[in-house]
């Protein structure tokens, strides 16, 4: 049996695959080395692990994490790992490594995240030849739901959305201009806040202001991102991730606009992490 992980900050999702059959598909807080000491993951691990998986059955593991970059990051979370499945061989890599696996197979392409942060690399069909630097929300993350939040909330506040969008924004956060400005420069992490705007886009996608924000936002990514990669236009370019797959057909179209060959979009790697190691 093996286990395989996809882990984000917020959360993990744990399958456990015998013979190609999912036997185990469970959800726990996310495990990022860079929030957490050694000894508090390994904790972790055990409270949240130990009533679902026996770790003692598993032989290998392959975890892939956001925050797993570095070698330290890894030794410390296959460290921990190790504790509860003792008798395993295990792999600890990074999220984006998780997310080509998953996209592109054995193929060789471009594979993008579009969630609550984006990221993107070049995968040879087999590891990750090429990636970009990942700035952050504060400085990029162009096609991520934060980044499309802070597209939308400039048009909102400047008084270029639809009168009838503003209206909704307001009643829906219970904000008005002043309480909006003071949620972002006067409280922490409007990182957060920012990102639940995606939701309301979708929710309100028919208003133009919404639609240029979503094909903004993935413009810019398609700019800062995938064009920079040599010979991009003659890659196959597959995307995960929440906001990639709610607003796939806007994404369809500003890739087409583009020139750029789509693979796949899938809301979440795993199944595509499942059939990768399957198959090997």
């Amino acid at each position: 049996m093996i286990v395989i992980a996809d882990s984000g900050s917020t959360k993990t999702q744990w399958v456990v695959v015998d013979n190609g059959k999912v036997l185990t598909d469970l959800t726990t807080r996310g495990f990022n080395p860079f929030y957490y000491k050694a000894d508090e993951l390994e904790k972790a691990l055990f409270e949240e692990l130990h009533n679902h998986i026996n770790g003692s059955d598993i032989e290998k593991v392959f975890f892939y994490g956001a925050g797993c970059s570095n070698e330290a990051n890894c030794s410390l979370v296959k460290h921990s790992l190790q504790l509860f499945f003792k008798r395993a061989d295990i792999f600890t890599g990074h999220d984006l490594t998780g997310a080509a696996a998953a996209l592109l197979q054995n193929n060789k392409g471009i594979a993008c995240i579009l969630g609550t942060g984006s990221n993107s690399c070049m995968w040879d069909g087999n590891k990750v030849t090429a990636h970009l630097p990942s700035l952050g929300w504060l400085l990029a993350d162009e096609g991520s739901g934060t980044y499309l939040g802070k597209l939308l909330l400039q048009k909102i506040l400047s008084d270029e959305a639809e009168p009838e969008l503003t209206e909704r924004f307001y009643q829906t956060f219970d904000l008005d201009f002043e309480s909006t400005l003071h949620k972002l420069y006067g409280e922490p992490n409007p990182n957060r806040f920012f990102a639940s705007l995606s939701k309301f886009a979708a929710e309100n996608i028919h208003f133009k202001t919404c639609k240029e924000a979503v094909k903004t936002s993935f413009s810019d990514f398609i700019e800062k991102q995938v064009a920079k990669y040599p010979d991009y236009q003659n890659q196959v370019v597959s995307f995960t991730g929440s906001v990639a797959y709610v607003y796939r057909d806007i994404l369809k179209e500003v890739l087409m606009e583009n020139n750029i060959r789509l693979g796949i979009i899938l809301k979440a790697p795993m199944e595509g992490l499942i059939k990768y190691h399957t198959n090997r």
